[in-house]
């Protein structure tokens, strides 16, 4: 299985998110100096701060705070406006959506992600979308998740491969998998060994319901949803779903220099 290598631009003026149906930001944290949280705090809202002081380590707070900040700065420069008067609030089954004054207009949809160092998220202006970003360095007992995710001929397709591919392949269909459930809202209540992947040779292109399912609908189809992989970072496998259609190029950006320049001093 092949990722394309994404190319992230940079900046804002050339990038604004009313350019383009679709977009995806990347915010790195090691690009934020030694202490992340003292760019990220300023940029969020003490509801989430409260939240991040739930995990127990500081990589997943700072992770956590990232993907808020992310999508504040972002919805900031759509509504001309500071990144903490952005109201969200969370949605059906968790997912983060706008609330408020923004809601009342064509408001971009998002959905974020992270993985070691990356965040990203992903914003559109036309229908709901999920994304998934996950390092392919991540340990995992891959021959028990496959009997739990995969459908039968993903599992066989796993083991027909040589090993040292193994990885780059659990990783691809895992992050599709992921960010249809994302995008639907639906999370794991739907399971992921009924979704399946559709293949141009080794290119994940397409998803499908696998055979023994009978979605409840036809809008509940895997099939209605597009998608696409992205190179996240080195070694890092993402994907975004979203429904109906999406551009054969994705337009992403890199947005860790806009967060540490909105950050007060």
């Amino acid at each position: 299985m092949t990722t394309t290598r994404t190319k992230w631009t940079q900046p804002f003026d050339e990038f604004g998110p009313g350019k383009s149906s679709i977009q995806i930001w990347r915010l790195r944290l090691t690009e934020l100096g030694k202490d992340p949280g003292s760019v990220l705090r300023p940029l969020t809202v003490q509801s989430e701060h409260r939240r991040a002081e739930r995990y127990r380590f500081d990589a997943d707070r700072h992770r956590h705070l990232a993907g808020r900040a992310l999508v504040r700065t972002v919805l900031a420069h759509r509504y001309d406006c500071s990144p903490r008067s952005i109201s969200i609030t969370e949605g059906l089954h968790g997912k983060p959506r706008l609330n408020g004054a923004q809601a009342n207009e064509p408001a971009l949809m998002f959905n974020i992600a992270h993985a070691e160092d990356v965040v990203v998220a992903a914003f559109s202006r036309t229908h709901p979308v999920g994304i998934d970003v996950e390092s392919q360095e991540r340990e995992a007992d891959m021959e028990g998740l496959i009997q739990r995710v995969f459908t039968e001929p993903e599992r066989q397709r796993w083991w027909d491969l040589p090993p040292a591919r193994r990885s780059e392949f659990f990783f691809q269909v895992w992050t599709c998998k992921e960010a249809f459930l994302k995008a639907t809202g639906h999370g794991l209540q739907r399971a992921p060994h009924t979704i399946e992947c559709t293949y141009d040779a080794d290119t994940v292109i397409g998803l499908d319901d696998a055979a023994e399912h009978s979605p409840p609908s036809p809008h509940a189809s895997a099939a209605r949803w597009a998608l696409r992989s992205f190179s996240a970072a080195e070694g890092m496998a993402g994907a975004v779903v979203r429904k109906h259609s999406l551009p054969a190029a994705l337009p992403c950006a890199d947005a860790s220099r806009f967060v540490s320049d909105l950050a007060p001093m």
